[in-house]
Protein backbone atom coordinates (compact mmCIF):
# COMPACT_ATOMS: atom_id res chain seq x y z
CA UNK A 1 0.00 0.00 0.00
CA UNK A 2 1.23 3.49 -0.59
CA UNK A 3 2.11 5.73 2.01
CA UNK A 4 1.82 9.29 2.43
CA UNK A 5 5.08 11.18 3.15
CA UNK A 6 4.92 14.85 4.14
CA UNK A 7 7.35 17.02 5.45
CA UNK A 8 7.06 20.05 8.06
CA UNK A 9 9.07 23.51 7.69
CA UNK A 10 8.22 25.82 10.55
CA UNK A 11 9.46 29.06 11.58
CA UNK A 12 10.54 27.81 14.60
CA UNK A 13 11.16 24.72 17.09
CA UNK A 14 8.23 25.42 19.08
CA UNK A 15 6.02 25.45 15.94
CA UNK A 16 6.56 21.93 15.60
CA UNK A 17 3.42 21.35 17.52
CA UNK A 18 1.71 21.56 14.00
CA UNK A 19 2.73 18.02 13.58
CA UNK A 20 0.07 16.35 14.76
CA UNK A 21 -2.92 18.35 13.29
CA UNK A 22 -1.73 18.17 10.06
CA UNK A 23 -1.44 14.24 11.17
CA UNK A 24 -5.00 14.50 12.58
CA UNK A 25 -6.20 16.14 9.32
CA UNK A 26 -4.50 13.30 7.03
CA UNK A 27 -6.73 10.42 9.35
CA UNK A 28 -9.54 12.42 8.32
CA UNK A 29 -8.67 12.71 4.35
CA UNK A 30 -7.22 9.53 3.65
CA UNK A 31 -6.87 5.80 4.53
CA UNK A 32 -3.46 5.64 3.40
CA UNK A 33 -1.15 5.48 5.36
CA UNK A 34 1.52 8.71 6.31
CA UNK A 35 4.48 9.46 8.18
CA UNK A 36 5.08 13.65 8.69
CA UNK A 37 8.52 14.56 9.46
CA UNK A 38 9.36 17.98 11.01
CA UNK A 39 12.28 19.06 8.76
CA UNK A 40 15.68 19.47 11.42
CA UNK A 41 19.14 20.65 10.31
CA UNK A 42 17.65 23.17 7.56
CA UNK A 43 19.48 26.86 6.94
CA UNK A 44 18.76 29.41 9.88
CA UNK A 45 15.96 31.60 9.20
CA UNK A 46 18.19 34.13 7.81
CA UNK A 47 19.06 32.17 4.69
CA UNK A 48 15.25 33.09 3.41
CA UNK A 49 12.81 30.70 2.92
CA UNK A 50 13.81 29.03 -0.67
CA UNK A 51 17.42 27.93 0.81
CA UNK A 52 15.12 26.16 3.55
CA UNK A 53 12.65 24.81 1.25
CA UNK A 54 15.35 23.20 -0.99
CA UNK A 55 17.00 21.86 2.28
CA UNK A 56 13.81 20.56 3.44
CA UNK A 57 13.13 18.59 0.22
CA UNK A 58 17.06 17.68 0.17
CA UNK A 59 17.09 16.53 3.62
CA UNK A 60 13.25 14.67 3.73
CA UNK A 61 12.26 13.80 0.37
CA UNK A 62 8.10 13.70 0.13
CA UNK A 63 4.69 14.00 -1.19
CA UNK A 64 3.67 16.94 0.78
CA UNK A 65 6.14 20.02 1.93
CA UNK A 66 4.03 21.91 4.17
CA UNK A 67 5.88 25.50 4.81
CA UNK A 68 4.32 27.34 7.97
CA UNK A 69 4.60 31.26 8.52
CA UNK A 70 2.69 32.64 11.28
CA UNK A 71 0.70 35.77 10.26
CA UNK A 72 1.63 37.92 12.89
CA UNK A 73 -0.45 40.20 12.09
CA UNK A 74 0.08 40.55 8.50
CA UNK A 75 -2.91 39.55 5.89
CA UNK A 76 -3.05 35.87 5.05
CA UNK A 77 -2.99 36.11 1.50
CA UNK A 78 0.37 38.17 1.66
CA UNK A 79 1.66 35.35 3.56
CA UNK A 80 0.33 32.94 1.18
CA UNK A 81 2.32 34.95 -1.87
CA UNK A 82 5.49 34.97 0.06
CA UNK A 83 5.01 30.84 0.66
CA UNK A 84 4.56 30.72 -2.80
CA UNK A 85 7.20 33.29 -4.39
CA UNK A 86 9.98 31.38 -2.32
CA UNK A 87 8.34 28.25 -3.87
CA UNK A 88 8.34 29.34 -7.09
CA UNK A 89 12.35 29.57 -6.97
CA UNK A 90 12.57 26.16 -5.60
CA UNK A 91 13.12 22.35 -6.75
CA UNK A 92 9.60 21.68 -6.28
CA UNK A 93 9.78 17.97 -6.47
CA UNK A 94 6.43 18.02 -4.05
CA UNK A 95 2.94 19.63 -2.92
CA UNK A 96 3.31 22.47 -1.68
CA UNK A 97 0.85 22.98 1.39
CA UNK A 98 1.06 26.91 3.33
CA UNK A 99 0.35 26.63 7.06
CA UNK A 100 -0.81 30.04 8.32
CA UNK A 101 -2.58 30.49 11.27
CA UNK A 102 -3.56 33.97 11.71
CA UNK A 103 -1.11 35.73 14.37
CA UNK A 104 0.47 32.55 16.07
CA UNK A 105 -0.22 28.69 15.77
CA UNK A 106 -1.33 28.69 19.53
CA UNK A 107 -4.28 30.18 18.05
CA UNK A 108 -5.71 27.03 17.13
CA UNK A 109 -4.67 25.17 20.54
CA UNK A 110 -7.71 27.21 22.18
CA UNK A 111 -10.48 26.03 20.78
CA UNK A 112 -11.03 23.45 22.62
CA UNK A 113 -10.34 23.28 26.14
CA UNK A 114 -10.57 19.54 26.65
CA UNK A 115 -7.05 18.39 25.32
CA UNK A 116 -5.76 21.70 27.36
CA UNK A 117 -7.05 20.02 30.62
CA UNK A 118 -6.34 16.43 29.61
CA UNK A 119 -2.09 17.80 28.76
CA UNK A 120 -1.60 18.53 32.10
CA UNK A 121 -3.14 15.34 33.95
CA UNK A 122 -6.03 16.90 35.37
CA UNK A 123 -9.13 16.15 32.16
CA UNK A 124 -11.66 16.01 34.90
CA UNK A 125 -10.90 19.48 36.24
CA UNK A 126 -13.53 22.63 36.33
CA UNK A 127 -12.00 25.67 37.21
CA UNK A 128 -13.07 28.25 34.66
CA UNK A 129 -10.35 28.14 32.02
CA UNK A 130 -11.51 31.60 30.54
CA UNK A 131 -11.02 30.59 26.71
CA UNK A 132 -12.21 33.03 24.33
CA UNK A 133 -15.22 32.52 21.69
CA UNK A 134 -13.88 30.51 18.75
CA UNK A 135 -15.04 33.66 16.69
CA UNK A 136 -12.67 35.78 17.88
CA UNK A 137 -10.04 33.90 18.60
CA UNK A 138 -7.85 35.18 15.27
CA UNK A 139 -8.30 38.93 16.18
CA UNK A 140 -6.74 38.24 19.37
CA UNK A 141 -3.21 39.87 19.52
CA UNK A 142 -1.51 36.99 22.38
CA UNK A 143 -3.08 33.86 21.86
CA UNK A 144 0.45 31.91 23.30
CA UNK A 145 -0.24 33.82 26.65
CA UNK A 146 -4.01 32.91 26.45
CA UNK A 147 -3.15 29.66 25.84
CA UNK A 148 -0.30 29.39 29.10
CA UNK A 149 -2.72 31.06 31.53
CA UNK A 150 -5.52 28.52 30.04
CA UNK A 151 -2.74 25.32 31.07
CA UNK A 152 -2.23 27.30 34.69
CA UNK A 153 -5.78 27.07 35.89
CA UNK A 154 -6.37 23.76 34.33
CA UNK A 155 -3.27 22.27 36.50
CA UNK A 156 -5.47 22.79 39.55
CA UNK A 157 -2.73 23.77 41.19
CA UNK A 158 -2.28 26.67 43.93
CA UNK A 159 0.26 28.84 45.58
CA UNK A 160 4.10 28.68 44.89
CA UNK A 161 2.92 24.93 42.87
CA UNK A 162 1.44 27.28 40.14
CA UNK A 163 3.66 30.32 40.12
CA UNK A 164 6.60 27.73 39.62
CA UNK A 165 4.70 26.05 36.86
CA UNK A 166 5.39 25.86 33.48
CA UNK A 167 3.03 25.90 30.49
CA UNK A 168 6.03 25.61 27.68
CA UNK A 169 6.17 22.17 27.92
CA UNK A 170 3.02 21.58 28.16
CA UNK A 171 1.47 23.28 24.55
CA UNK A 172 3.09 20.20 22.47
CA UNK A 173 0.97 17.99 24.69
CA UNK A 174 -1.93 19.60 23.74
CA UNK A 175 -1.71 19.23 20.02
CA UNK A 176 -1.06 15.98 20.55
CA UNK A 177 -4.14 15.23 22.73
CA UNK A 178 -6.14 16.90 19.94
CA UNK A 179 -8.87 14.83 18.12
CA UNK A 180 -11.69 16.68 17.20
CA UNK A 181 -11.81 18.95 14.26
CA UNK A 182 -14.62 20.79 14.50
CA UNK A 183 -13.63 23.53 17.15
CA UNK A 184 -10.59 23.79 14.25
CA UNK A 185 -13.17 24.14 11.29
CA UNK A 186 -14.65 27.21 12.97
CA UNK A 187 -11.24 28.81 12.56
CA UNK A 188 -11.04 30.44 8.71
CA UNK A 189 -7.19 29.78 8.55
CA UNK A 190 -7.34 26.39 9.87
CA UNK A 191 -10.21 25.68 7.17
CA UNK A 192 -7.69 26.74 4.38
CA UNK A 193 -5.35 24.14 5.62
CA UNK A 194 -7.67 21.63 5.20
CA UNK A 195 -8.80 22.71 1.83
CA UNK A 196 -5.31 22.56 0.39
CA UNK A 197 -5.08 18.56 1.80
CA UNK A 198 -8.33 17.85 0.59
CA UNK A 199 -7.56 18.93 -2.82
CA UNK A 200 -4.61 17.41 -3.12
CA UNK A 201 -4.83 14.25 -1.63
CA UNK A 202 -8.38 12.51 -2.28
CA UNK A 203 -8.50 12.95 -5.90
CA UNK A 204 -5.58 10.69 -5.81
CA UNK A 205 -7.13 7.80 -3.60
Amino acid sequence: MKRVTATLVTDGSSDKLLAPLIELLFSAHTELAYQVNCAEGLPPLSSGLTARIDSALALFPCDFLFVHRDAEGVEASIRQQEIETNWSNSQQTATLICVIPVRMTEAWLIANEAPIRAAVGNPNGDDPLSLPAVKTIESLPDPKAILFEALKVASGLNGTRKRRFNPHQFRHRVSELMDDLEPLRKLSSFRHLEAQIQKHLEPNQ
